[in-house]
């Protein structure tokens, strides 16, 4: 058996390095640090196999593992064991994919331990990788893989139908429905306490215990919580009743991308994943701005915390599923569909809170339990944090990256006027360096605000020409028509197009935009909207 070396904490009441050290075995402890810090920096240089840390597990985290994981090319990555009394505890690491054990562990047997997580190092690895990963393995299976075993190992699970109550499939690990809750007349005909009113009606209520396998009735079909109805017409039908759909699209995840200057990025994300939802698809919005963030607040929803940060906060602690995805979200009544969003940071400044490891777990568990995912994500694709650190540093645009890692679609949206086509091509030129040429065909460049003022006689002829001749090999996914009144309504309102301009030009460009992202979706029949204002909120999941 080949010697293991062991990097280690220590922890007051218990020695268990005097235990190893009388074994005379091939784990050997060669460093006693004082601290996590020092235990990183220790593993850093990438003389010990595992790293244990006995005691203070509450510092372990993703960001933890990430900063383990982050030496320079080529440096060996140690395995992570940790020793807690706490058996709550306990089980929070081992959601991280961590071996744990209790401090009073036999020596033998904790020698084992750690020489069994120096061998499945690489496992562990594999369970902590991202979306990014994650999605290439469904592109690689969907396109015909070279390996076979991959692309078995990355590929998101298909999920049975559902019906508009919107029930997050189960990943690979996770076999419970979501907890559902009971909200204004349903929590008091139930006996429960009946939820707090917020803001002009907004009401959320407290998770509800979990029953797996049955679903809830959807509180949007109660009349008490629908908001009144004030509307400039319901959405139009997109295709006459009856027609007969195609089979169901495999699960996507669609980032919405642009360079600086307000192209309509969170425009066409929020009313790109109504339109999904109103194709009957079970559609999750997420918010990566992390410089505005605004998705929220185009539809109507004014909530006080991140969704996001959220979720990264339940991921980074001890791992996320698309039912902690959920519960994280809010669950709103739009365009006579339902909709779920992970609100944006509410300042800039929180940036920090969206570590790179968090969102990949977060993106990761969003892909295995929603139809569709839309993120709207930032413009800047910087990375010199890594230029300005010697030591792993806090990336403020981790989440836009994370987002394009993870899509299986890429909208490129700029605008077509003299200014925003050269921002542009500028921007697909640094969007290239994060898309390889073989999967350049996941980006469809979408040109907004389309219209002869501003681009000349025949402005789609012209914009195509020059994106031609000075924006390379891209594809053009389609063009969205300037159209300011119907936009207005919309703002004022906090509504969606489907709402507020149902029949506009811009509305059925952006539905078209939906059915190419959807493989081919017919958008069937909508039913009456919700009332203008502030939305009601069904639950926060």
């Amino acid at each position: 058996m080949r010697k293991v070396s062991v990097a280690t904490t220590i922890m007051p009441g218990f020695d268990h390095v005097s235990g190893l050290e009388r074994l005379r075995g091939p784990v050997t402890v060669i460093r006693r640090c004082e601290s996590l810090a020092e235990l990183i920096s220790m593993a850093r240089t990438g003389l010990a196999d595992v790293v244990l840390v006995a005691g203070d597990t509450d510092q372990l985290t993703l960001t933890f593992l990430e900063s383990l994981s982050a030496g320079g090319a080529g440096s060996r990555t140690a395995a992570v064991v940790a020793l807690s009394e706490v058996a709550a505890e306990r089980d929070r690491v081992s959601g991280l994919g961590i071996p744990v054990a209790s401090p009073d562990l036999d020596p033998e047997e904790l020698a084992a331990l750690l020489a069994d997580a120096a061998s499945q190092d690489q496992q562990r690895l594999r369970v902590t990788a991202g979306p990014g990963a994650r999605g290439r393995g469904r592109r690689a299976a969907q396109n015909g893989a070279d390996d076979p075993t991959e692309a078995e190992n990355l590929t998101t699970p298909a999920r049975p139908a559902d019906d508009e109550v919107f029930t997050p499939g189960p990943g690979a690990d996770h076999a419970h429905a979501l907890s559902f809750s009971v909200t204004g007349a349903d929590a008091v005909r139930d006996g429960a306490e009946p939820a707090s009113a917020e803001r002009d009606g907004a009401i959320r209520g407290d998770a509800g215990p979990a029953v797996p396998g049955v679903l809830a009735p959807d509180p949007g079909d109660d009349p008490a919580m629908e908001a009144p109805s004030d509307r400039h017409g319901e959405p139009e039908p997109l295709v006459p009743e009856g027609i007969v759909t195609e089979p169901a699209a495999p699960p996507r995840v669609t980032a919405v991308w642009g360079p600086a200057g307000s192209p309509g990025r969170t425009t066409v994300a929020v009313n790109l994943a109504v339109e999904l939802a109103l194709a009957g698809r079970r559609t999750l919005l997420i918010d990566l701005d992390t410089y505005a963030a605004s998705a929220g607040i185009h539809l109507g929803l004014l909530d006080e915390s991140a969704g996001i940060a959220q979720a990264c906060r339940t991921a980074d602690q001890g791992g996320i599923s698309p039912e902690g995805v959920g519960r994280a979200a809010l669950r709103a009544r739009v365009a006579g569909t339902t909709l779920q969003v992970l609100t944006g940071l509410t300042r800039a400044d929180r940036w920090p809170e969206l570590r790179r490891a968090a969102l990949d777990g977060v993106l990761s568990a969003a892909a295995a339990g929603w139809d569709e995912v839309v993120l709207d994500c930032g413009f800047c694709l910087e990375e010199d944090e890594e230029l300005s650190f010697d030591i792993p540093a806090p990336q403020r645009n981790a989440a836009t990256l994370a987002g394009l890692a993870a899509a299986d679609r890429i909208l490129a949206v700029g605008t077509g006027d003299p200014v925003g086509l050269p921002r542009l091509i500028h921007g697909l030129d640094e969007l290239g360096l994060h898309v390889d040429t073989v999967e350049r065909s996941r980006v469809e460049v979408v040109v907004n605000q389309v219209r002869t003022d501003a681009s000349g006689v025949a402005p789609q002829s012209q914009i195509t020409g020059v994106l031609e001749r000075f924006g390379g090999s891209w594809t053009v996914g389609g063009f969205l028509p300037w159209d300011r009144r119907a936009l207005d309504r919309a703002l004022l309102g906090g509504q969606v197009l489907a709402e507020a301009a149902p029949k506009s030009a811009l509305r059925r460009a952006v539905a078209r935009l939906a059915g190419t992202a959807a493989g081919g979706l017919q958008t069937g029949p909508a039913t009456a909207a919700v009332g203008q204002g502030l939305r009601t909120l069904l639950r926060r999941s």
